[in-house]
């Protein structure tokens, strides 16, 4: 493999690890400094993988990273993504500027010690990931029985590959352990276009022509990825989901195996594989029918209850069920810690709608108000027209004349 594809190859990515959000801290963290910088480990020669955990604990937090490059001219990519972007900034270790981006960060690297300073430029809080990888598939891997395995997955694995020649396909096996198990974001992110910031544009002329602007869009091929799982009782993988640019699902305990391959047929000289677990604190799946409601329970006067949800894959739906045992006023929204656009139902026992919404809560999530009298309700939560996956909290109060909600979670 050349070195300008094995450039064009190297890129990680981190997936969202949501959590609750700490209030606005007063004081600047001791990792807010680039003294202070987090170790997060040597790339060496060979083909490998650097990773930490992180947080941005309050809005404006930065935090400073520290790695080794081991070999001379090594080439790697940095990586950090959320919910909102993260933007990177790489120094050498005399703070001199060497690049930045905002998520996905392709690097060529002199032998020597970096500095990486990671914020949000949304100002977001929450868990990330950040990585640093050069690892490539190893052909052949254009079979199932010789996928390039990938081991068992912890925080997130990534590795770079090629489909080449025209019809080239590639497989890759990895498990997934009981206390690894969980929603799986796969992602198949393609090179095509991808390059350094040196902090010159040296293409800023080429797109003054309305034609140039868009073939430059049609050289960034698309890569399809199929997902299995291996079905001891048949005793061989099984299609579980597929998708252009990448998959969502929910996995337990076992083997699974991935196929790339180009959506067009044409050769892709590079792109990159990411398989990270989101950290979601979720409602009992499966709830995607009103026969597969999930009990509220019982709201009465002066109740508030709460639940928390998450919509992933972006086309997941969630039904609530909600019983009323005397007529209140009943205010149902969808809240969430993070940017998040929800829709919003509400039926009755016989699944006819009452009311639905789509912005009326704060930002772009729901909020629906209603008399309702006393029975049984299903309460249906989805993301907006199915794209984007988020966490939520689902909260749903009952008020009658002259009474205060009290919390019931």
């Amino acid at each position: 493999m050349s070195t300008k594809i094995c450039v064009e190859l190297i890129a990680s990515l981190a997936f969202l690890l949501l959590v609750s959000a700490g209030g606005l801290a007063q004081d600047a963290a001791p990792e807010d400094f680039a003294s202070e910088a987090t170790d997060i480990g040597t790339i060496g020669a060979e083909g490998g993988m650097i990773s930490s955990e992180a947080s941005l604990g309050y809005p404006g937090e930065i935090d400073w990273f520290k790695f080794t490059v081991e070999a001379p001219t090594a080439e790697i990519v940095v990586a950090a993504d959320m919910i909102d972007d993260l933007r990177i900034v790489i120094y050498d270790d005399a703070m001199n500027y060497v690049t930045s981006g905002e998520g996905l960060l392709m690097m060529t690297a002199e032998a020597g010690t970096y500095l990486a300073r990671v914020d949000s430029i949304g100002l977001a809080e929450g868990n990330y990931s950040i990585a640093l990888s050069n690892l490539f598939e190893a052909e052949p891997n254009d079979c199932i029985t010789d996928g390039n395995d990938l081991g068992p997955l912890a925080m997130m694995t990534i590795v770079g590959g090629s489909i080449e020649p025209m019809g080239d396909i590639d497989y890759f096996l990895f498990e997934v352990d009981p206390e690894s198990e969980g929603y799986v974001m796969i992602e198949a992110i393609t090179t095509g276009g991808l390059a350094a910031d040196d902090g010159e544009d040296e293409n800023e002329d080429d797109y003054e022509d309305y034609d140039d602007f868009f073939s430059y869009f049609d050289d960034w091929e698309t890569a399809s990825l199929v997902l299995y799982g291996y079905n001891e009782t048949e005793g061989s993988y099984l299609p579980i989901d597929h998708g252009d640019y990448g998959v969502e699902a929910y996995l337990t305990t076992g083997k699974y195996a991935v196929r790339a391959e180009s959506e067009s047929l044409e050769p892709i000289s590079g792109y990159v594989l990411a398989i990270g677990f989101a950290n979601y604190e979720c409602e009992d799946e499966p709830n995607d029918t009103p026969e597969e409601a999930l009990d509220l329970g019982v709201l009465t006067d002066g109740v508030e209850i709460e639940a928390d949800g998450c919509i992933l894959p972006a086309d997941d739906v969630d039904y609530y069920a909600l019983v009323v045992e005397e007529a209140l006023e009943v205010e149902i929204e969808v809240s969430g810690d993070s940017d998040g656009d929800s829709r919003l139902y509400l039926y009755d026992e016989e699944m006819e709608e009452i009311g639905s919404d789509d912005d009326s809560g704060e930002g772009t999530w729901s909020k629906v108000k209603e008399e309702l009298e006393p029975g049984t309700y299903y309460i249906q939560v989805e993301s907006y027209l199915g794209g984007e996956t988020f966490t939520y909290t689902l909260t749903t109060t009952g008020t009658g004349a002259g009474s205060e909600p009290e919390s019931q979670v």
